[in-house]
């Protein structure tokens, strides 16, 4: 019973104490991780699991924190990287499903109660998770409650049923990141400007590079630690050099440009549109950067093809309203 108490009444203090801090620092804060996804109406999901808050962040002039919701996380602290540790990951992801309650109930069956109204599937393991941090495992979610209030849960993140169906009203799938952080930091809106410039112009560099056919320029970007699933530095360097020999006229543009942080590590996601003689194609590319030698170096990237992602009929349905206030 005591530990019941502490759970219903010392974290809705603790809830108060942060929305009042907030208040004070709304117009000069925002989260560190948060550096550049400023188009208007953008969101961003972050979430302080030290805390127990899910921050809805919205972009118009500046980004504002919209709303703020209790939520529960794992069950053990700290970051994800076994299947069945009980631990909610910490990094950077985006919304790739979403499904009703009752669709879950079909396929888990009574278990699924645990989902309560509904559901939506985080992006773990991200390609950074899998590549570099051989993270483990999968069916990361954040999700509705069985009870009034959330529980600590196996891994997810989860809202009360009515938070949830605030939070339908948005989110995109594909289009809306969550920034997971065991303790979300707060830094100046100035301060966050520099980190900002500094990316967009080392993307920007890279890219005049690559296009150029500037090789050796293209690679000085990169850590002298790179690795794929396929390259690491050395055969990287050795790729490039081999393609760009073939192909020296290339063309390529960026667009929906977001840089998010998390452990230090920046991820840049963007819209790739690549024409050359040899190859036409679209696809997100993800580059993971750190800082190294007074500078910041790409580790790690991958592209995919882009794809269209809508909630699944059943969810559509259970949320057609709010789907449809997001137009």
């Amino acid at each position: 019973m005591k530990k019941l108490f502490k759970f219903k009444f010392i974290i809705p203090f603790l809830f108060f104490i942060f929305l009042d801090f907030f208040s004070l620092k709304a117009d000069e804060l925002r989260p560190s991780g948060l550096i550049f996804n400023d188009y208007p109406g953008s969101t961003v999901v972050v979430i302080d699991k030290s805390m127990c808050q899910l921050m809805i962040y919205k972009f118009q002039e500046s980004w504002k924190m919209h709303q703020v919701f209790p939520c529960t996380s794992g069950k053990v602290n700290g970051d994800k990287f076994r299947e069945g540790d009980l631990k909610t990951p910490i990094g950077i992801y985006w919304l790739n499903q979403a499904w009703a309650g009752w669709e879950l109930a079909q396929y888990y069956g009574s278990g699924a109660n645990v989902y309560g109204t509904g559901a939506f599937e985080v992006s773990y393991p991200n390609y950074f998770d899998q590549v570099i941090e051989r993270k483990e495992g999968n069916g990361i979610w954040i999700h509705g409650t069985i009870k009034g209030n959330p529980i600590p849960t196996r891994g997810c993140i989860s809202v009360s049923n009515k938070n949830f169906l605030e939070l339908t009203r948005s989110v995109e799938l594909g289009d809306t990141p969550v920034i997971i952080e065991e303790k979300v930091t707060f830094s100046p809106a100035d301060e966050i400007t520099q980190e900002q410039q500094l990316l967009l112009g080392t993307i920007e560099s890279w890219r005049r590079s690559w296009e150029s056919n500037d090789t050796n320029d293209y690679l000085s970007f990169y850590s002298k630690n790179f690795l794929t699933e396929k390259w690491n530095s050395r055969s990287w360097s050795e790729h490039k050099r081999r393609v760009n020999t073939q192909n020296k006229r290339r063309r390529i543009l960026i667009d929906d440009l977001s840089v998010l942080k998390s452990k230090n590590i920046y991820h840049i996601r963007f819209v790739q549109t690549y024409t050359s003689t040899g190859i036409n194609d679209v696809g997100f590319k993800h580059l993971f950067l750190i800082k190294e030698d007074n500078s910041v170096k790409i580790v790690s990237e991958n592209w995919t093809p882009l794809k269209q992602l809508s909630p699944s009929p059943a969810f559509q349905y259970a949320y057609k309203e709010s789907l449809q206030n997001q137009m």
